[in-house]
């Protein structure tokens, strides 16, 4: 008699279609919309005085921290014995804003 083995199945999740709503919007209608509570992973910094994000090294090496953070948390969710979950990682998403209130694009460290 042979052994039957459970067919396990890795529970899946993916946020973007979970809340499409928020993640892939109308681009025809201005609409507010109800945010859950969820969990980030994040840093709170600023950037060096003149510099931008494409060049700052204080931005690169956060936006590296925040990947190797959660790539390291999806494979070992991906990897439980019990109750393994596979996702995919998110986009970066930044909040930014100026000190002083008067922002101006053509000022790069603003």
């Amino acid at each position: 008699m042979k052994d039957e083995k459970k067919e396990y199945r890795m529970k899946t999740l993916d946020l973007k279609k979970q809340f499409k709503y928020l993640y892939q919007p109308s681009a025809k209608k201005i609409e507010s919309v109800q945010v859950p509570k969820l969990q980030f992973a994040m840093i709170d910094s600023a950037i060096e005085k003149d510099s931008e994000p494409g060049k700052s090294p204080m931005f690169a090496e956060a936006t590296q921290a925040l990947y190797g953070i959660s790539y390291t948390l999806k494979f070992m969710f991906k990897k439980r014995k019990t109750n393994a979950i596979d996702y995919p990682v998110m986009a970066l998403e930044g909040l930014w804003w100026v000190e002083d209130g008067n922002f101006d694009i053509t000022v790069k460290d603003n």
